[in-house]
């Protein structure tokens, strides 16, 4: 569990510092270009990524998913109150937050369920193959568009510092997003596979 712990920890470290380096370019377009190569680093080194997690639950690693979800949120959170530190990116993060707290719920969900989606593409192109592509394509797509990352936007509101209790609520809606969007693509892409065989 140290291990998991640690690793856990790297990968919101990793997720955090492209995040801080998305807001303070001010460029989408870096930004998903550092995305990728966020969860390219994460990958290559067996970090501990909630998402990257999020497709391949089971009785086995359970205990270690709450674990990793648990660490990536807490200390996403406390990067990006580190982060805050910094005007331009604390400015920067309360435009972020503002208009991701003005979205409905249900919105939040949907954009996170999207999410989860396009992490477990890149992530299990990449164990299936050894190959970046698919992380190369599909998180930049995520990030373009908009889509709700837990631990990503958990940076974001610790950056912002407008954060009250209540908005907490968005919490347990991106994670169960995420791991619905995991979850379907992933039921999607092999059903046919194992009604054939």
């Amino acid at each position: 569990m140290k291990k998991v712990i640690i690793n856990a920890i790297s990968a919101a470290m990793m997720i955090s510092i492209v995040s801080y380096c998305n807001l303070i370019s001010g460029n989408k377009y870096v930004g998903a270009v550092l995305f990728a190569f966020g969860l390219i680093v994460v990958c290559r080194y067996s970090m501990s990524l909630f998402t990257g997690m999020a497709g391949y639950i089971n009785k086995k690693n359970a205990l270690e998913f709450v674990a990793v979800t648990a660490v990536n949120s807490v200390f996403a959170f406390g990067f990006g109150v580190l982060g805050s530190f910094n005007p331009a990116v604390r400015e920067k993060a309360v435009e972020v937050c503002a208009a991701r707290l003005a979205n409905n719920l249900l919105w939040l969900f949907v954009s996170a369920i999207f999410c989860g989606i396009l992490i477990y593409l890149g992530v299990d192109f990449y164990k299936k193959t050894g190959n970046y592509i698919g992380i190369i394509f599909s998180i930049p797509v995520f990030v373009l568009c908009g889509f709700d990352h837990t631990v990503a936007d958990l940076f974001y509101y610790g950056a912002s510092g407008i954060y009250k209790a209540e908005d907490f609520i968005v919490l347990p809606v991106l994670i169960a997003g995420n791991l619905v969007g995991s979850n379907i693509i992933r039921g999607l892409l092999y059903a046919g596979r194992k009604e054939k065989t």
